[in-house]
């Protein structure tokens, strides 16, 4: 093997166990961040189960505005692209949204954690009733854990079009369109199944 590829290799190794230790963490994080995230939502809420669903709405909705809105707002690629004679000046021009995909994956499992899961709620919705003292705020949790998947879907298709789309500027604004209103019609849709 080559001395530039095997050192290559060695360097990637630390990052991929650092990678995957941190996202341990992350979950670890994450499934003790219930009490904490509804107790937030019900102080800033004031206890109003329509400002808590769009608190909701928003937290779901923030990972398809992560994906979305890097794409669809960067500069379309141009027609004729410069000659490049290596594979780093080639690697330069290309653009990473490394950044704001990692804060998408992080705000796709925050956005679970207020909410219970769709196949088992008992023990979460015990605990945000326990927080709340609300049988409506209780109760738009358990519709919206429902929803929140939609949110997410329609959030991934936004980014989808915003990437496959670039040079297409209508694209790009439906894209935007989707992921800003995939969270409201949401909210729109839990505020009316319980009231």
């Amino acid at each position: 093997m080559p001395r530039g590829q095997m050192r290559r290799v060695n360097t990637d190794v630390p990052l991929v166990v650092g990678g995957a230790g941190a996202f341990v963490v992350l979950v670890w994080l994450l499934m003790h961040a219930t009490v904490p995230l509804v107790t937030v939502f019900d102080f800033a809420s004031d206890g109003r189960p329509k400002l808590y669903a769009a608190f909701l709405a928003g937290l779901a909705g923030l990972a398809g505005l992560l994906l979305t809105l890097p794409r669809a707002l960067a500069q379309p690629v141009a027609a004729v692209q410069p000659s490049v004679r290596s594979r780093r000046q080639a690697s330069a021009l290309r653009r990473s949204h490394l950044r704001t995909d990692v804060l998408g994956v992080v705000a796709v499992l925050l956005a679970q954690v207020p909410l219970p899961a769709p196949w088992g709620p008992a023990g979460k919705a015990a605990t945000i009733a326990n927080i709340t003292k609300s049988p409506e705020i209780v109760e738009l949790s358990a519709v919206f854990a429902n929803l929140s998947l939609a949110v997410l879907a329609l959030g991934l298709v936004a980014a989808v079009v915003a990437k496959v789309y670039h040079h297409a500027a209508a694209l790009r604004v439906l894209a935007i369109i989707l992921a800003v209103g995939a969270p409201v019609v949401g909210w729109f849709l839990v505020v009316h199944a319980i009231g």
